[in-house]
């Protein structure tokens, strides 16, 4: 047990402090032990609970989004996670109102007569009703976190409110917001209503942690265009080439002349970017950072530099300096340490100086800068600290491979009676929620058969387009699809060909023909040639490849997983199960790092470096052995979706 010091006021109070008071004071056990989970949840040994922060800021935005596969086996881990969350959140503000920083007593009584009075009117609106069912909700997560009584509510309160909530609560807060504005235009309707308001109307704060977001077209126009010639010069194919060369022939330039100058424009010029509009929105959004932080100095966008001019050592070491310091302040933005986005940013601004510019003084800063910041410059190819994770938890916990393997069939039978249920009710929202679960075990079958990158799976079409042929070809209806991609389609130009099979095969075919109707039908949606529908078009599509618009956006199918996810409470992203996946074939074929980058789609080198560290085929058999010992068909399950 770790034990702990009183805290002092100038002190920030950890979640061991609080654990050494809540058995000093007699809190119920059922507190203590959600207490005692964290450090568990959180990926640390338990003495390291004197560690992590105990403010209700950190909880909500850190602890309460751990994955709760880690400490419990409940059959519903979604209810248990948010049953154990309640409890660590009352059992916090317990602690800080013992120590004199509670809120007011009677602030969460003075929003009961308004949430009383909505929910008198709800019902069904077409009936009449002025509110659908559980409108009043969404002022909940208004009175739990406002500090004042709603008659004093005011836009500081919410604006503080906003910021410290995390991005899901955000969106019942932004209902709750436009509902108390709703029933102050609607003082005529509901006279009775309007004394229970706030006196201003309130309005919705931007409150994302994230920089200024600057459009391109905001930049002057001389700038821009001036940036947009030397993005065309990174991005010269042989025609324009060709072009340039005819005009200068034409215009009488010598032929020595003509060769010196496209020596030096094709000088160590790598392969072209094969997909162009990515290419160019990474160069975009690389020198909009530089002029963000240009204009954060100067507080102007008046009398830009030149590009050429504008990438100085010094501006650009700011711009670094700047991004690391956001990201630390912030509990919402990624530890800097650990993304991607500066070594992004500074490559494309390298490109820009090399193939653009042709400046070597240029180059060389990005040279210096990534040996000073090199704590800072994270590469694809270094797995991240989720992936690692992953991998251990899936060779150290066998209960949690099997759940990760049997996910698919468990989402679908959730999904399947959470829709007979909301049907019968006629709960419109409840049906919606069931087949956005039924999508989420349909991404989950998929991905445990080979996990496809994340665009792969928003591209994945069940039919051909008028520009494309779709990737699924029916061996056997309801029994064996084979998912093939074309190079064109894969991220390293492979031909990739997957089988599902059996019970994945039978939730794919079911939502082929049964539930993704449905849910076309339910969102209104027009039918497109993709398997997870929407209003989108895909993102990060080679210059050889055309694709219609209609298939689900980024943001929505990374709500749709973690859907599934939180119910599953590992805590995997879709792109990670491509490491669990090989951690599981080298549970069933110790040593075989060619099979798993076969798998990956990536070299046996890369699949060496990350999955056979130390005695990774001893730990791979005796996570086989556990395996067989709690689920004797498992591997049974494993090798039909691997073969």
């Amino acid at each position: 047990m770790t034990s702990q010091t009183p805290i002092s006021p100038s002190q920030t109070a950890t979640c061991g402090d609080v654990l050494s008071w809540a058995k000093s004071t007699g809190e119920a056990r059922d507190a203590i032990y959600e207490l005692e989970k964290v450090p568990a949840r959180m990926d640390m040994a338990d003495e390291d609970i004197g560690l992590i922060p105990a403010d209700l800021l950190h909880f909500h935005h850190v602890i309460a989004a751990t994955p709760y596969g880690m400490v419990s086996r409940a059959r519903d881990l979604e209810k248990a996670r948010r049953r154990g969350n309640s409890r660590l959140n009352k059992l916090l503000e317990r602690f800080h109102a013992a120590h004199g920083s509670a809120k007011p007593v009677d602030v969460a009584a003075s929003y009961d007569p308004l949430i009383a009075a909505v929910k008198e009117r709800e019902g069904f609106t077409e009936e009449g009703a002025a509110f659908p069912a559980s409108r009043h909700k969404s002022l909940f997560a208004l009175r739990a976190r406002c500090h004042v009584a709603l008659e004093a509510l005011n836009q500081a309160e919410v604006d503080r409110v906003f910021r410290e909530a995390t991005s899901e609560k955000r969106r019942a807060l932004r209902r709750a917001i436009h509902l108390l504005n709703e029933l102050k235009r609607g003082h005529n309707r509901w006279p009775d209503i309007t004394p229970l308001l706030p006196a201003p109307v309130l309005s919705v704060p931007k409150t994302s942690d994230r920089a200024e977001r600057l459009p391109w077209t905001s930049l002057p126009d001389a700038f821009r265009h001036g940036a947009e010639d030397v993005f065309r010069e990174i991005l010269l194919t042989p025609a324009d080439l060709s072009a340039w060369v005819t005009q200068q022939m034409a215009a009488g330039v010598g032929s020595e002349e003509i060769n010196r100058v496209v020596s030096e424009r094709v000088k160590d010029r790598g392969r072209r970017p094969k997909n162009s509009t990515t290419a160019l929105a990474g160069y975009k959004g690389a020198v909009t950072w530089l002029v963000r932080r240009h204009k954060q100095r100067t507080g102007s966008l008046e009398a830009l530099p030149t590009l050429r001019d504008m990438m100085s050592r010094d501006l650009i070491t700011s711009a670094i300096d700047d991004q690391i310091a956001r990201s630390d302040a912030s509990p919402h933005l990624k530890n800097a340490s650990k993304s991607q986005t500066l070594a992004n940013r500074l490559t494309n601004l390298r490109t820009i100086a090399r193939h653009g510019l042709h400046d070597p003084e240029i180059v060389a800063h990005f040279d210096v800068l990534k040996v000073a910041y090199h704590d800072y410059i994270v590469t694809p190819k270094q797995m991240t600290e989720e992936a690692d994770r992953t991998c251990r938890m899936l060779q150290q916990r066998p209960d949690l491979a099997a759940r990760f393997v049997n996910a698919p069939g468990t989402l679908a039978r959730d999904a399947e009676a959470a829709i007979a249920e909301a049907e019968a009710a006629g709960d419109r929202d409840g049906v919606d929620a069931g087949l956005r679960l039924y999508a989420a075990a349909t991404l989950q079958a998929i991905q445990a058969s080979r996990p496809l990158r994340t665009s792969n799976l928003i591209a994945l079409r069940c039919r051909g387009a008028q520009e494309i042929a779709g990737n699924i070809t029916w061996i056997r209806k309801g029994e064996h699809a084979e998912l093939r991609f074309l190079k064109g389609e894969i991220k390293n130009d492979r031909v990739v060909t997957m089988h599902v099979l059996g019970e994945d095969a039978k939730i794919l075919r079911l939502w082929l023909e049964v539930y993704r109707q449905k849910f076309l039908a339910l969102r209104d949606l027009p039918d497109s040639p993709y398997v997870f529908p929407g209003t989108a078009r895909p993102r990060f599509v080679k210059d050889a490849i055309t694709l219609p618009e209609g298939c689900m956006a980024p943001s929505t199918m990374a709500e749709v997983w973690a859907l599934g996810d939180e119910r599953i409470g590992l805590g995997i992203s879709p792109h990670v199960c491509r490491h669990a996946v090989a951690t599981l074939i080298l549970a069933v074929e110790p040593g075989n790092f060619d099979k798993a980058a076969a798998v990956l789609g990536d070299t046996e080198e890369t699949v060496r470096r990350h999955y056979g560290r130390d005695s990774g085929e001893q730990a791979a058999q005796a996570v086989r052995a556990a395996l067989l010992s709690r689920h004797p068909d498992i591997f049974k399950r494993m090798k039909r979706r691997l073969a």
